[in-house]
């Protein structure tokens, strides 16, 4: 089932209204374009804690499919990987530790991390805030040329956003709405039910 869940500064939690997974992305495909379709799952984020189940289950049929979860070492990487997802996406924040993450950009140039945005800023482990420049620069000096951004809040200035653009020409928005992405050949927009 896929849901009206949100996210914050944080964490994505679920929402209350529930509609067909297959059906939303099948929706979201109108007009023979097909895109990729972005699951989160949100049980991994209330758990603290990847879990194998969603991904026994999880078949879409003809899409690609990236998949946001709960990670925080290398070996939650390799149980989050199934013959379907084309990506695996985690939260920047929740990983255990830089040389995680190295060790995670050594194994897979699948796993695509998350920068979570508050008030302009980017979030760091233990709830600190960091500029989100620097924090992109170091994703990259780490070895990760394609990085995700979600900025759901629309707080980050169109300074910053010129030069992630610029700068960071792989990095893909997530955002609330397609306006906060021009100029990316990559963006994702929550389903809204």
């Amino acid at each position: 089932m896929a849901t009206d869940g949100v996210f914050s500064a944080i964490s994505p939690r679920p929402g209350s209204r529930r509609t067909d997974l297959r059906k939303a992305v099948s929706d979201s495909n109108r007009d023979n374009q097909r895109f990729p379709a972005v699951i989160v799952d949100c049980n991994s984020f209330e758990g603290r804690t990847f879990s194998e189940k969603v991904m026994k289950h999880l078949r879409l049929p003809q899409t690609e499919m990236w998949f946001m979860t709960y990670i925080e070492t290398v070996e939650d990487v390799f149980d989050a990987f199934n013959r379907d997802a084309t990506y695996v996406l985690a939260p920047y924040h929740f990983i255990e530790s830089d040389a995680e993450l190295r060790d995670i950009c050594d194994v897979s140039d699948s796993f695509i991390p998350v920068i979570f945005v508050h008030r302009g800023k980017a979030v760091l482990p233990g709830g600190r805030k960091a500029d989100v420049l620097s924090v992109l620069e170091k994703l990259v000096s780490i070895g990760f040329y394609r990085n995700c951004i979600l900025d759901t809040e629309g707080s980050l200035d169109g300074y910053t956003w010129s030069v992630i653009r610029e700068d960071y020409p792989s990095t893909v928005p997530i955002v609330d709405s397609p306006g906060h992405a021009e100029g990316f050949e990559t963006y994702a927009v929550p389903y809204m039910l």
